[in-house]
């Protein structure tokens, strides 16, 4: 059974949520990081946690590819 995207989030989708933050930060640009905690602070349902983590994921495989591409 599949859970209803405008459920709350487990303890363990927070952790995470907060672990997508975390990679966030380290990626983005340091004048984003207000707007991205704010974001984050304001994500209380599970389809807002998967979008988010998602976006967070491709900044990520974007990033890999760009730098993967310098190095050619």
């Amino acid at each position: 059974m599949f859970a209803n995207p405008t459920d709350g989030l487990t303890t363990t989708q927070q952790t995470m949520l907060d672990l997508a933050l975390a990679c966030d930060l380290r990626v983005a640009d340091p004048a984003q990081h207000d707007a991205i905690r704010s974001r984050h602070k304001a994500i209380r349902n599970q389809q807002d946690a998967a979008n988010y983590i998602r976006e967070v994921e491709n900044k990520i495989h974007s990033r890999r590819k760009i730098k993967n591409l310098r190095r050619r």
